[in-house]
C-alpha cells in the first residue's frame, strides 16, 4: 500500500515549499520521544500531557494502517524492562552503523526559556523526577520501546523502514538531538519527517511582549523545516479516513499551567494565557471561581491577569458546539515574606512531638532541630537556613503559648536532599505534602499541596488573646507519598512589644 504525504519545507530564503510525496506504507516507522509522565517545569508537563489524546487517536489509525511505532522514552527505557515491548526490542540483532553523515543542525532559539515555561514570575526550580510514559498515553502489544541509536537503526534495517515521523517532546531538545531523535536517525541515512501537530518546544514565555510557547514552537519547527520535511499529521490521516473528527482531544491551553495537585504560585499578580492553537478560529471561555465554564462564561480575548488565589477553568466552542476538552489550572498567591522571629522553636522544648515516617527504620523518631530530618543543613529552594526543625510527614510539634506571643512565623516546604542523591532524583515528583498550624484545637492556616524545589510556604499567623497551645503539622497529600522530608525554616514566635 501506498501513501501520499503533504510534505512542508523552507528554502534558504525561509519561503514556504510545498511537494507530494509518495511513500511505501510498510517503509515508515513512528518515532514517539520523550512523552514523560512529569517535568521539572509544571508548565512544561501539563502542555505535554495534553497532546496525550491527540496522540493516542493518531497512533491507533496509524496501527490500523500496519506501521509500527516505536517509543523513545530515552532517559527511562530501562523503566520497561521485562514488558514484550522492550524485551523483544533489546532482542533485536545489531546491525553495524553506517558512517554517519555530516547533517548540522541550526541553534535551536529556545526564545528565552531559561528552562521554564511558567513565565517572568516564580520559575521552577529542577526537581528531575520523570519515570516512565505519560499514562494516559496507550501503548500497544505490538509497540516497540527502543533505545539508543543502534536498537533503531538495527530495527529499521529488519522490517526494512527508511523513513520516520516524530512525534514528541521537546522540538528543540530532545526530539531533535536525543539519541533516537531526529539528528542521529538523519545521520545514519533515516529519512525524518517532524509531525508538526503532535510536538511541542521548550520556550519561554513573557506576556508583557507577546512571548508565547505555542509562537515560539512554531517559530522552532520553522527553522527545523530548513532541515527536514514536516507534516500535519491530523490532516494526513483525514485524508486517509482515519481521523474522527466527532471525538475531541484537545484541552485548552493555559500559560502558566499549575494544578491542584502542583499548584502555580505568585507574588502579587500573574499573567494567564488561553490558547487553541490546534483549533482554529474558535471561540474561548473562562471562569475564575471553579464552576463548568460554557458560553455564558467570561469570553477570552486578552491575556488575563489573576491577583488573588484561583481555579481557572477554561473550554472552547465553535459554531456553537465545542471543539476542546475541559482544562483546568490553579494558581496560589503567596503572602508577604515574614519577619524573622524573636523565639525560634528550635530553641524551644515542646510539650508533644512526634514523627511516624513510612520508612519503617525511622519511624517515631524525634524531629531534628536546626537541621533537616536527615541531619543535613535546611534546604529550601537552593538555599541554606542555619535554624528551624525537619520531620518527616506526617509529624506533630505542639507547643505552649505564653502571654508574650503575638505571632507564629516562619516559612517551610520540602527539603531537597534527593536532589543530590543519584539514585533519589527519580523519585523527586512524589512527595508532596500540607501542612496546617492548629490554634486551641482549631485550624488557623494550611499550605497548598507543597512539591520539592517550590517556592516555600509562607506564614504569619496571629495568635488570639488566651490562647493555650499552638500545632505545627505536616502530612503527605497522597496516600502512597514518600521522602516527605519537611523543612520549617526561620519558624517562632513574634513577641508583643
Amino acid at each position: 500500500m501506498a501513501i501520499q504525504l503533504d510534505l512542508q519545507q523552507r528554502s534558504q530564503e525561509n519561503q514556504l515549499v510545498l511537494e507530494t510525496q509518495t511513500f511505501s506504507i510498510n517503509q515508515i516507522g513512528v518515532m514517539v520521544i520523550d512523552t514523560w509522565n512529569y517535568h521539572w517545569c509544571m508548565t512544561a508537563t501539563e502542555r505535554c500531557g495534553s497532546f496525550a489524546l491527540r496522540m493516542n487517536h493518531a497512533l491507533k489509525a496509524l496501527r490500523s494502517l500496519g506501521i509500527q511505532i516505536f517509543w523513545g522514552p530515552t532517559d527511562v527505557a530501562d523503566q520497561y524492562v521485562g514488558t514484550p515491548q522492550r524485551e523483544k526490542s533489546v532482542a533485536i540483532e545489531p546491525h553495524p552503523l553506517p558512517t554517519p553523515l555530516d547533517i548540522q543542525f541550526p541553534s535551536l532559539n529556545c526564545y528565552g526559556a531559561g528552562g521554564c515555561m511558567c513565565g517572568p514570575g516564580i520559575d521552577c526550580h529542577v526537581n528531575y523526577g520523570w519515570n516512565k510514559i505519560n499514562p494516559t498515553l496507550t501503548i500497544d502489544r505490538l509497540d516497540l520501546i527502543v533505545e539508543g541509536t543502534l536498537e533503531v537503526y538495527s530495527w529499521c534495517k529488519k522490517l526494512g523502514i527508511n523513513c520516520l515521523i516524530f512525534l514528541g517532546f521537546h522540538t528543540n531538545v530532545c526530539t531533535t538531538g536525543k539519541p533516537v531523535g531526529i539528528g542521529p536517525m538523519m545521520r545514519v541515512g533515516i529519512k525524518s519527517i517532524l509531525a508538526r501537530d503532535m510536538t511541542d518546544a521548550i520556550s519561554g514565555y513573557n506576556p508583557a511582549n507577546g512571548q508565547h510557547p505555542d509562537q515560539n514552537t512554531q517559530k522552532i519547527i520553522q527553522q527545523l523545516e530548513s532541515l527536514i520535511p514536516t507534516i500535519h499529521l491530523e490532516k494526513e490521516l483525514r485524508k486517509l479516513g482515519k481521523w474522527n473528527d466527532e471525538t475531541l482531544v484537545d484541552p485548552v491551553r493555559i500559560t502558566p499551567w499549575g494544578t491542584s495537585d502542583r499548584p502555580y504560585q505568585f507574588e502579587e499578580s500573574t499573567v494567564v494565557s488561553l490558547s487553541a492553537p490546534l483549533n482554529q478560529d474558535c471561540q474561548i471561555y473562562y471562569t475564575l471561581d471553579g464552576t463548568q465554564p460554557d458560553r455564558k462564561s467570561f469570553f477570552y480575548t486578552n491575556p488575563l491577569s489573576i491577583y488573588k488565589t484561583q481555579t481557572i477553568r477554561t473550554i472552547a466552542y465553535q459554531d456553537q458546539q465545542p471543539v476542546c476538552l475541559e482544562s483546568s489550572a490553579k494558581f496560589v498567591r503567596l503572602p508577604p515574606k515574614p519577619p524573622l522571629p524573636n523565639i525560634h522553636l528550635s530553641d524551644l522544648k515542646p510539650i508533644r512531638e512526634t514523627v511516624h515516617g513510612f520508612n519503617i527504620y525511622s519511624s517515631k523518631r524525634k524531629p531534628s532541630y536546626d537541621q533537616s530530618y536527615s541531619q543535613q543543613p535546611l534546604k529550601l529552594r537552593r538555599k541554606n537556613y542555619p535554624k528551624g526543625i525537619g520531620v518527616e510527614a506526617p509529624s506533630h510539634l505542639l507547643y505552649d503559648i505564653e502571654s508574650k506571643y503575638d505571632c507564629l512565623v516562619g516559612i517551610a516546604g520540602l527539603d531537597e536532599r534527593i536532589l543530590e542523591d543519584e539514585l533519589g532524583r527519580t523519585r523527586a515528583m512524589h512527595p508532596s505534602v500540607i501542612l496546617k498550624i492548629y490554634i486551641n484545637g482549631n485550624l488557623a492556616t494550611e499550605s497548598p499541596i507543597l512539591r520539592i524545589s517550590q517556592e516555600p510556604w509562607r506564614f504569619e499567623v496571629e495568635i488570639p488573646v488566651d490562647s493555650q497551645t499552638i500545632s505545627l503539622i505536616a502530612v503527605p497529600s497522597h496516600d502512597n507519598s514518600h521522602d516527605n522530608f519537611v523543612n520549617w525554616v526561620n519558624v517562632g514566635f513574634l513577641v508583643k512589644q
